[in-house]
């Protein structure tokens, strides 16, 4: 494998405006398929549906605002410098609770290609075909699934 390093002022970022600007810090290309690094700006009161990743382990660490996670039932209220593990198979979400917008780094492993996932949400929601139907068929692709309404 070979080591991997992204400028993050030159990484790929996919904006769903109102909602969540997504940085792609690492792919699983650049990874080998070990990992793959993202980092989200979370608007006040935003937040994905509960969810879960079959495939996947993901661990969230929590750099600005205030944020509630939800892992398997219990609800968490995390601030700047806390860290949530999800091991695969767990429902889980989460939720900018702050006043301004949050900010939130996460590492899926295996990687699995989860970029292509968001890509596939980024330019369905351009071509305004973005509906719950059509995030839960991208999710399935991808071994993901929704699995009930955002925190």
């Amino acid at each position: 494998m070979t080591p991997a390093k992204t400028s993050f002022a030159d990484a790929e970022t996919l904006d769903f405006p109102g909602a969540i600007t997504l940085r792609i810090l690492l792919t699983g290309d650049q990874t080998g398929g070990t990992m793959e690094v993202f980092e989200d700006i979370v608007h006040p009161g935003v937040g994905p549906g509960r969810h879960i990743h079959h495939q996947q382990d993901e661990t969230f660490f929590f750099l600005e605002g205030e944020f509630d996670v939800e892992i398997d039932g219990q609800l968490h209220r995390m601030s700047p410098g806390d860290v949530a593990f999800v091991p695969r198979g767990t429902v889980h979400a989460f939720k900018n609770v702050g006043d301004t917008p949050g900010r939130l780094r996460y590492i899926f492993s295996p990687a699995l290609q989860v970029e292509a996932m968001f890509r596939a949400f980024h330019t369905a929601l351009q071509a305004e075909a973005l509906t719950p139907d059509e995030m839960a068929r991208i999710a399935e692709a991808h071994c993901q699934e929704f699995v009930g309404p955002p925190l």
